[in-house]
C-alpha cells in the first residue's frame, strides 16, 4: 500500500511516501508559513519518486497534540487530497509517533511526551509493540510520574528531559532519556498504512484548551459617540 504520510503539528513539515518500494521523505523547520510550503514540499517528494499522487493509497496525518494551528493545516489538506483521491485517510497522534521513532527498539514500555508549556507535558505510555498502556494526556511532571510509577523504560519526546529532571528532584529512578528533536515522517507512513479507518479518525487531538485567549475590549472603543 502506497501511503503519503503529512506531518505540520510543530515547528516544522514533514512528508513521506512509503510502500510499494518508496521510502521517501522531506522535511524542513518552519515557524509559520506550514500552509504555504506545505503542498510544493508534497510535489517534491512525488516528482523524487517519479509517480503520480493518483497512486496513493491512503494518507496518514499527525494530529496531534502540538501547535494547533499547524495541526488544523495538515488535517485540513489530508482530508481535502482524501476526499479528492477518493482514499481513506488516518490520523496518528504525535505521542504514539513518538514512540514509533526511537532509533533503537525497546524492551519495555516507552513514556512519550512533548513539552506543552505552561508547566505541563503532553504524556502517553506505549507497550514495545505500539499497544496504548496509558492513552494521551495533560499533567504537570510530577502528575506524570506518579500515574507511570516504575513502568516506563525509555522517555522520549521533546518533554522527556522535563521528565527526566523531575524524576531527580523526587528521588525516583531514570530511565534512558531520547529528547527526540524530531520524529521519523516514515514512520507515520508506516503507522498509516496499518491503522483502521474506522477508528483513526483524522482529527485534531486536543488535550487542553488553546494557549490564546480573546483580548478584553478596550474601554470606551465601542461606546457610543457624545451627541454633538
Amino acid at each position: 500500500m502506497l501511503t503519503l504520510a503529512l506531518d505540520t503539528a510543530n515547528d516544522r513539515i514533514a512528508i513521506a511516501l512509503a510502500g510499494e518500494g518508496q521510502a521517501i521523505a522531506r522535511s524542513e523547520s518552519i515557524s509559520r508559513g506550514h500552509a504555504e510550503r506545505l503542498f510544493p514540499l508534497i510535489d517534491e517528494v512525488f516528482a523524487a519518486a517519479d509517480i503520480e499522487i493518483e497512486r496513493v493509497a491512503r494518507i496518514a496525518v499527525n494530529v496531534g497534540p502540538g501547535s494547533f494551528t499547524g495541526i488544523r493545516i495538515a488535517v485540513a489538506a489530508a482530508r481535502g487530497l482524501g476526499l479528492a483521491l477518493g482514499i481513506p485517510v488516518v490520523g496518528i497522534d504525535a505521542l504514539c509517533l513518538i514512540a514509533a521513532s526511537l532509533d533503537e527498539p525497546a524492551d519495555g514500555p516507552i513514556l512519550s511526551a512533548i513539552d506543552a508549556r505552561r508547566g505541563e507535558v503532553y504524556a502517553a505510555l506505549y507497550g514495545p509493540k505500539g499497544d496504548v498502556l496509558e492513552a494521551p494526556f495533560a499533567a504537570d511532571a510530577e502528575t506524570v510520574l506518579t500515574r507511570i510509577g516504575n513502568r516506563a523504560t525509555v522517555l522520549a519526546g521533546s518533554g522527556a528531559a522535563i521528565l527526566a529532571h523531575q524524576a531527580v528532584l523526587s528521588g525516583r529512578r531514570v530511565p534512558p532519556v531520547d529528547v527526540m528533536t524530531a520524529t521519523d515522517p516514515l514512520a507515520l507512513a508506516r503507522l498509516g498504512s496499518l491503522a483502521d479507518p474506522a477508528s483513526a479518525l483524522p482529527r485534531p487531538l486536543y488535550l487542553r484548551a488553546p494557549d490564546a485567549k480573546p483580548q478584553p475590549p478596550v474601554a470606551g472603543l465601542l461606546a457610543q459617540a457624545p451627541t454633538p
